[in-house]
Formats: structure tokens, sequence, C-alpha cells
């Protein structure tokens, strides 16, 4: 009994993945042809299009954060750090890009407000410190972008030697929603 069932859904899934992939392929295929047809600004295009598709039916997430060196001046320029160990009066320094997040047009531009909290745990998940609103990244373009980046700068001063875990929390102040990141570290 349970076989047709698990057979109806399995098909009801793959056709409900068929007709969202389906756009997708379409402009693919549009970029393709324009790619062959030698207009490779045309094809940019096109994919550019298909990614700003994909931002808008997803929700916030973080691919991408690490502890840096220095501050990044960019997207993707940045030094990461060895190791996750810093010393005693050494500040954090983390690099994220969050992806998925909402974008409002206003005033004929496109606008994202991200904020970020931060607790800061104990291995085995004690709260010892936290702030809401730590960051708060407002950035305004005439597109949405797609590479976007942000520093955040953690003082841990006075904190005793031994292993923490820092537990980011990006809000997508349009969407309302949030992406948490784990960042293990430890003070000498």
């Amino acid at each position: 009994m349970l076989k047709p069932m698990f057979l109806g859904t399995a098909l009801a899934v793959a056709l409900s993945c068929q007709a969202i992939a389906g756009p997708l392929q379409d402009k693919a295929a549009e970029a393709e042809a324009a790619l062959d047809a030698g207009k490779g600004g045309e094809a940019i295009s096109l994919m550019r299009e298909a990614l700003f598709d994909v931002w808008s039916k997803a929700t916030i997430s973080i691919p991408t954060a690490l502890f840096v060196m220095a501050p990044a001046d960019g997207f993707g320029i940045y030094k990461p750090r060895g190791d996750a160990a810093f010393g005693a009066d050494e500040p954090l320094r983390i690099y994220l890009e969050p992806v998925g997040f909402d974008w409002k047009q206003q005033d004929g531009l496109f606008t994202s407000l991200l904020t970020v909290d931060f607790d800061l745990a104990s291995p085995d998940g004690k709260v010892l410190a936290g702030q809401k609103g730590f960051g708060r990244f407002d950035f305004k373009s005439h597109v949405p972008n797609t590479e976007y980046m942000a520093n955040l700068t953690l003082n841990v001063s006075g904190a005793p030697a031994g292993d923490y875990v820092l537990e980011l929390t990006v809000n997508d102040e349009f969407s309302g929603n949030s992406a948490k990141v784990r960042m293990p570290f430890s003070i000498k």
C-alpha cells in the first residue's frame, strides 16, 4: 500500500522540480545560443537574469564566513587567517558573503538591509556574552548585487584563554529571514 503513495509523491516532486528548472534551463539555452552567435555580453546578461531569478526565490544563507587577517578591501579580496587561535588582546576579524537576501527598490535604487547579532559561547553551548544589532549593513546600488560582502570586528579583550564558539545571526530585515554561522575559535 505504501509503494503507490511513495511513487505518487516522488512523481509530484519530480514534476515540481521540472517546472522550477524549466525557466532556468530555457534561460541557459538562450545564453548558450547567444554565446554561440558571438554575443558574449548578451549571454552574460541572460545568465545574470537567471541568477537574479534564483536569488529572488532563495532565502538568506552565508556560504562563506571566515576569520581574516584584516578587513577585506572588497568581495573576495581578503587574506584568511591560517588558524582560529587568537592572542589575548587580538580582535576577531570576520569576513562574510551573504546570499539570497531581499532587495527593495527605493528612490530609483536597489536597497538591502542586513543586521548581525552575535553570541559568544563555550564549546558546550553556554552563552557567555552577546549583542543584538551588533552589525548593520545598509547597501544601495543601481542593480541588486550578488557579490556582497561584510566585514565585522569583535573585541574579546579580557576573555580568559580557552575555546569558544562565535555564533553570528545575519538578519535580512526586508524578508524577516535569518541565517546562522557558527565559528569555533580559541584564545591563547
